[in-house]
């Protein structure tokens, strides 16, 4: 029996193989980050939102303020009001469906600078502060997918002793999912119309070959009504019709 040759398609060793990197994400970055932008919503003047941020520092905390309220300060470069961001009780689950799935307390400490802190006028301030950090917070759920997961709170609490700064603490349960994807290198980027309802001239600017708009499909030939269900309402009504004829006259003999 004869059987024909087959050729052997041999790669092309110029021919590059692309192959995807993983990309992963930190979750803690991600909150650490998420957080950081909803304490700058926090402005020195409520009903000026393009006044300054009320915090000057926004920091991961390594111990900034021990070392300040030392006898020897070791902190020299720090703007008051300050906070300091301390990820803590740092949990993973166990279970087989969850792996990559944990639960921490991130507490979030600010430090009020405020010299007559115990004026009438100025005792209740971080009370004041606290719930407006806590609104910012939680408001900033709605466009951060790092809190989205959950960031309740959980515990607030305030020094009894201070030596001119006062550092308080605000602490929430968060939970985190670590999360990993898939990117190719060297990809191209490519713009795409999906006429009839996106066309070149919607995008000009990446009109870069000068594409003449597409004429067909049109939206009568892609568009239109289909019940979804056969209405049998037809049916019915003439069985009805039906139903309702004129009875004939009963004659007795």
């Amino acid at each position: 029996m004869i059987k024909d040759k087959k050729e052997d398609k041999k790669k092309d060793p110029k021919e590059e193989i692309i192959v995807p990197d993983s990309v992963a994400e930190n979750p803690f970055v991600n909150m650490y980050n998420a957080i950081k932008r909803a304490i700058l919503t926090v402005r020195e003047d409520e009903e000026n939102p393009s006044s300054l941020p009320l915090f000057k520092s926004i920091m991961i905390d390594t111990g900034q303020f021990e070392r300040i309220i030392r006898d020897r300060n070791m902190e020299f470069e720090i703007a008051f009001p300050a906070i300091f961001v301390h990820f803590t009780n740092v949990r993973y689950l166990v279970q087989q469906q969850r792996i990559g799935e944990g639960r921490a307390t991130m507490r979030v400490r600010f430090i009020l600078n405020t010299l007559n802190n115990q004026d009438t006028d100025r005792e209740c301030d971080p009370y004041i502060v606290f719930q407006r950090l806590n609104i910012a917070i939680q408001d900033a759920k709605d466009r951060e997918p790092a809190l989205n997961e959950r960031c309740n709170l959980m515990y607030f609490d305030m020094p009894t002793t201070c030596n001119m700064l006062q550092a308080y603490w605000i602490d929430y349960e968060v939970w985190f999912r670590e999360s990993s994807a898939w990117k190719y290198r060297n990809w191209v980027k490519r713009y795409l119309v999906v006429p009839p309802f996106t066309n070149h001239d919607d995008a000009p600017e990446h009109n870069e070959n000068n594409h003449s708009n597409h004429k067909s499909p049109t939206y009568k030939e892609i568009s239109g009504f289909v019940p979804s269900v056969e209405d049998d309402d037809g049916d019915e009504g003439e069985e009805g019709n039906n139903s309702t004829d004129t009875p004939t006259d009963n004659q007795t003999n």
